[in-house]
């Protein structure tokens, strides 16, 4: 996915949401974080978060301190703020939508659906997710 952009994007029609500013790695914790909040009474370690998206302690740590910067995880806690619950839950369609896609209609099985919808709902570009989510909320209503 292309660099965060200082500006919102101008395709005519496409209203702007949270994540299409954020890099696949700060898209990734983010989902990270909210699988791991929820739930869950207490917020997640700092080693769970980095389990959960496999990297080094050190490396959780400063891209933890990255969202922080961005107002995306709370300042006192590894809990998402209204903004980055905002963009953690656009990312969440976008991951279920692309599990769908992979799962029912490609024929993956479910291990295999699950670590390509995680890989897509971060790196897809914001016009394909939104239409991906689109055919997705169709299909579930009988629209499609």
């Amino acid at each position: 996915m292309p660099a965060r952009s200082s500006q919102p994007p101008t395709v005519p029609g496409l209203e702007h949401a949270p994540c299409m500013e954020l890099t696949e790695g700060e898209a990734r914790y983010l989902l990270a974080l909210r699988d791991l909040n929820t739930g869950d009474v207490k917020p997640p370690s700092q080693a769970a978060v980095a389990r959960k998206v496999g990297v080094s302690h050190p490396t959780a740590l400063e891209m933890i301190r990255r969202l922080r910067a961005l107002d995306l995880v709370a300042p006192d806690a590894l809990t998402l703020t209204a903004s980055g619950t905002s963009a953690a839950l656009v990312l969440t369609s976008r991951r279920h939508a692309a599990r769908v896609l992979a799962h029912e209609v490609l024929g993956l099985d479910d291990a295999q659906a699950d670590a390509e919808a995680e890989a897509l709902a971060t790196s897809l570009s914001p016009v394909l997710a939104r239409r991906l989510v689109a055919w997705r909320t169709r299909r579930d209503t009988g629209q499609a």
